[in-house]
C-alpha cells in the first residue's frame, strides 16, 4: 500500500486554500487600516478597493476566522458555508446600497467590494464542494469483548 504524505491528501489542499485566503484577507484588512487615515474622505482607495475602517475590520475578522478554521475538516466546511452565504448576502446588500445612494451605512461599499464579496462567496462554494467531496478518513472499529 502506498502511503500519501500529509501534503498530498486532497483535504489538506483545501485547508491550504482556506489558509491562503485567510492570509490575503488579513493583509487586505491591515492595508486598509494603515491607509484609512491618509485621505480626508474616509474611504481609502487601495488598488481598486475603497476600504474604510469598518470594512477593513470585517476583512481582518474574516481572515482570522479562516486561519482558525483551517486545521480542521469541520471548521473548513463550516467556514466555507458561512462565507458562501455571507458573501451572497453582502453582495446583495452592497448592490442594493449602491443603488440607494452612498453614505447610508458604515461600510460604504462600491462595485469593486461587491465583486470581492461575490468572489468570496464563489470561493466558499468551491472550498465547500471540495471538502465535502474528499473521502472521510476511515477509522478501524474497536472490538469490544463480550462479557
Amino acid at each position: 500500500m502506498v502511503s500519501r504524505s500529509r501534503w498530498q491528501r486532497p483535504l489538506t489542499r483545501w485547508q491550504l486554500v482556506l489558509g491562503a485566503e485567510g492570509l490575503l484577507l488579513i493583509l487586505l484588512g491591515l492595508l486598509g487600516l494603515v491607509n484609512a487615515g491618509r485621505p480626508a474622505g474616509g474611504a481609502t482607495v487601495l488598488v481598486v478597493f475603497h476600504l474604510n475602517t469598518a470594512h477593513s475590520v470585517l476583512l481582518l475578522v474574516a481572515g482570522a476566522l479562516a486561519l482558525v478554521a483551517a486545521p480542521w475538516r469541520r471548521g473548513v466546511a463550516l467556514f466555507a458555508a458561512v462565507q458562501m452565504v455571507g458573501g451572497v448576502m453582502l453582495f446583495v446588500y452592497g448592490t442594493a446600497e449602491s443603488t440607494a445612494g452612498e453614505g447610508r451605512t458604515p461600510f460604504l461599499l462600491h462595485p469593486a467590494e461587491n465583486f470581492l464579496h461575490a468572489g468570496l462567496a464563489v470561493l466558499g462554494f468551491i472550498i465547500l464542494c471540495g471538502v465535502e467531496s474528499t473521502p472521510r478518513p476511515v477509522r478501524p472499529r474497536r472490538m469490544v469483548p463480550r462479557h
